[in-house]
């Protein structure tokens, strides 16, 4: 694989392996973390040596070092029993150091990746006419390499900062609407498929979408998504992805046409700026493994949904004053977006008129009033709605 162009980089989102959509991607990122920890057990550095050659007697005896000799060793406490190398230990390599007390040093003479046997190991001596005595012998330290045990899933994480178009505002983009229309009970946990440049995946969750509208601007949002499972690369999805029918021109929301509703009611007559934001905490459940099969515990079975927030803040020229004396219930608040295109009517794209409606029916949770020199009075307030 060379480095790419961005023009040469696709991403492709469908909902579970149906009829996608090609994203207008400002920016991508794709992303993989496994939270991984070491795996320790009580002094599995320390070496202790309970006789020399295969232990049969367990009744340590010095033995007198010669220069560049090797001998085996029987491991475990004075007069037994023994005690294998731990099984915490993912490698020792060859030539590594024993420090015993009085700066002595011996050296494993080849890899030894432990399994739960390794009573007997061959030891090397660089220098010769020096021993070990027994309370010596019972402390040698060394530095394996160990290994690691998981904490969490294998996960990764697909950003993008995109135009919204026509199709994907309604699909995969959409927490809180339905993939299938006729489901029951009405909570879409579909997953979401697709690639990014030339690698596949099959398993992505939406967990957050979030756009804002400013005057005479595109819109422009973000998205995250989890993704589970593994990872498929395909040279030849660069390679068509050009002459694909679904390589197309689409229209996208302008902010001369689309409308913020609601405004006036919290004392903003003359919105300035709107952002919109929804999260969608899900929870992975996973089937714990067998030993039959490998990948069990790997891919989640279910994805399911949690709480549910969609925040929406506006700024203007005001504020409603009202949130200081309406109780502590707080202040009910309706706001919606309405995107558009640019509705041209003697073009084919960017003619759709409406494209979408965005609502949030909360709370108002902050609001504030700014002025800096040279500049005006400014109101923002934010309103937040919590789903189950």
């Amino acid at each position: 694989m060379k480095f790419l162009p961005y023009e040469d980089v696709p991403l492709y989102l469908s909902v579970n392996g149906q009829d996608g959509e090609y994203i207008f991607a400002e920016q991508a990122s794709l992303s993989i973390s496994h939270d991984l920890a070491v795996s320790r057990q009580l002094d599995d550095n320390i070496i202790q040596i309970c006789e020399y050659g295969v232990g049969s007697s367990m009744q340590y005896s010095p033995v007198t070092f010669s220069s560049n000799s090797s001998f085996f060793c029987t491991l475990g406490p004075t007069k037994g029993p023994p005690r294998p190398l731990a099984t915490s230990i993912f490698k020792i390599p060859s030539g590594t150091e024993v420090t015993f007390p009085n700066n002595k040093h011996l050296y494993f003479t080849k890899d030894v990746m432990p399994d739960g046997k390794d009573y007997v190991i061959e030891l090397e001596s660089k220098s010769g006419n020096w021993s070990l005595t027994e309370d010596e012998a019972q402390n040698g330290y060394f530095e394996p390499i160990y290994n690691y045990v998981s904490q969490g899933p294998v996960r990764g994480k697909l950003d993008v900062n995109f135009y919204p178009n026509t199709g994907n505002l309604q699909s995969f983009f959409n927490i809180t609407g339905l993939s299938d229309p006729l489901a029951y009970p009405p909570i879409d946990e579909e997953k979401i498929t697709g690639h990014f440049g030339e690698f596949i995946f099959n398993d992505a969750y939406l967990n957050s979408f979030s756009f804002s509208i400013s005057p005479n601007s595109i819109i422009q949002a973000s998205a995250s998504f989890d993704i589970f499972g593994e990872l498929q690369q395909d040279s030849d999805l660069l390679d068509t992805y050009y002459a694909s029918a679904d390589y197309s021109q689409k229209s996208i929301p302008h902010g001369n046409n689309s409308q913020i509703v609601g405004h006036s009611s919290l004392g903003i007559n003359h919105p300035i700026g709107f952002s919109y934001q929804i999260t969608v905490n899900r929870q992975p459940s996973y089937h714990a493994p067998t030993g039959a099969e490998q990948d069990v515990g790997l891919v989640p079975y279910r994805v399911s949904k949690g709480s549910t927030t969609i925040s929406m803040s506006l700024e203007g020229d005001n504020l409603d004053p009202n949130i200081l004396s309406d109780g502590f219930n707080g202040q009910r608040a309706n706001l919606s977006a309405t995107l558009s295109d640019l509705n041209y009517q003697n073009f084919d794209d960017n003619s759709n008129g409406i494209m979408n409606t965005f609502t949030c029916n909360g709370v108002v949770t902050s609001q504030s009033l700014s002025v800096s020199s040279q500049n005006y009075l400014n109101g923002s307030i934010s309103v937040v709605q919590n789903l189950s």
